[in-house]
């Protein structure tokens, strides 16, 4: 089991007095905070901050789930506009909802570009420099091989918009949408996307399906694409970011078993401070693992193990299979309020008694198991060998 890391932003925030300079977010939910029980599912601007010096630049994440425009526009924009002042920045991203035709505040690429308009206005007439980002692309696949367009002509026209409004743009549509392609689907979809076996993460007790959304290595991508391209720009309206970008490490996997050399975390730079997640499974996964750092220590019996960046390279090796390691597989599990759910990725018997001895129930199962049972005291065994009380209420 994950014990994630969950980061508070408001700590950014709180600082915005003494930075020079703000920058705004709106959009959806691919944008914005969420927050610690949805871990680790969240928006890429709950991550940009850790790319900038906080005492330089404050990011301040207004995004709202499940709003266009349109609907920004009606119900958030109001409460935004008059907090930006002369020399901040407003990042805009929309697009996943406004392309769906049974949304309400729905809006056709022309007004679509029409309300990204009203934004950019407003922003330079408070001094402010607009920057415009395309929708993030969902996990959406036509084959294995074949990554599935999304979202319509919406991406494209916040292109247009860019273009008609003189704005800095960055394309995380077209980025994210060759990253996918490049990682491959199983990837893409367990590693970036915000899905998750049962047991994998507490919040998520039964597992996740949910390809629109990123999970936090997700988000980390398009907010590192972002930053990256803002040091490459000759925007001189960027200068100042650009300026104010922090040093990133290098963070390298390696595997000593070849076959699962794609199913590991890919390496990448980071910034001191983000959560970084080593992660390994798909191939074969019935293959425990366990990870070592580079002095050969073991940090984790899990497949998936969630660290704090420092400030140095680091370098980390699945291993599967390690006779030195005894893994107990039938220890890893937890107790729900009426469930059992195994992190082990494997097959357990368990059984159920009340406790003058009397038999109730038993299963052979994976991941999780509902007990259905009515209310009372109950002894619960794993295997034949391990007794645990339960109390469903």
């Amino acid at each position: 089991m994950v014990k994630h890391l969950f980061l508070a932003f408001c700590i950014f925030v709180g600082t915005a007095v003494s930075a020079q300079t703000r920058v705004f977010l709106i959009g959806d939910s691919t944008t914005e905070m969420w927050g610690p029980g949805w871990y680790p599912c969240v928006g890429w601007g709950a991550v940009f901050q850790y790319f900038f010096d906080k005492d330089k630049v404050v990011v301040d994440d207004r995004a709202v789930g499940g709003t266009t425009t349109k609907s920004f526009y009606n119900e958030h924009w109001s409460k935004v506009i008059p907090d930006i002042n002369k020399g901040d920045y407003l990042f805009i991203s929309f697009g996943a909802n406004d392309s769906n035709t049974f949304a309400t505040y729905c809006t056709t690429p022309d007004e679509f570009i029409d309300y990204i308009g009203i934004f950019c206005r407003a922003a330079r007439e408070k001094g402010a420099t607009p920057v415009l980002l395309s929708t993030v692309n969902q996990n959406s696949w036509l084959t294995d091989d074949i990554l599935n367009n999304s979202y319509g002509r919406h991406p494209q026209a916040m292109r247009e918009a860019a273009e008609k409004y003189d704005t800095p743009f960055f394309d995380l549509y077209t980025f994210g949408f060759n990253l996918s392609e490049e990682v491959g689907r199983e990837y893409n979809t367990f590693y970036r996307h915000n899905n998750y076996r049962a047991g994998e993460y507490e919040n998520y007790p039964e597992g996740k399906d949910d390809n629109v959304h990123l999970q936090e290595t997700g988000a980390t991508d398009f907010s590192r694409y972002i930053v990256e391209e803002i040091e490459k720009s000759n925007d001189e309206r960027l200068r100042l970011l650009a300026e104010s970008t922090v040093p990133r490490y290098n963070v390298t996997f390696d595997v000593d078993k070849d076959s699962m050399a794609s199913s590991i975390s890919r390496s990448a730079t980071f910034p001191e401070g983000i959560n970084v997640t080593l992660k390994s499974y798909g191939v074969d996964k019935n293959i425990k693992c366990i990870w070592k750092n580079e002095n050969g220590e073991m940090i984790s019996k899990s497949h998936v193990y969630v660290y704090v960046m420092q400030n140095h390279d680091e370098h980390f090796v699945a291993i599967y299979d390690d006779p030195s390691v005894t893994i107990k597989s039938a220890d890893d599990y937890k107790i729900f309020k009426d469930m059992i759910v195994f992190y082990d990725n494997e097959v357990h018997t368990i059984s159920i008694y009340t406790f003058n001895g009397s038999y109730v129930t038993s299963a052979s199962t994976k991941y999780n198991y509902p007990f259905n049972l009515q209310r009372g005291a109950y002894i619960l065994t794993i295997d034949g060998n391990k007794s645990t009380k339960i109390m469903i209420e």
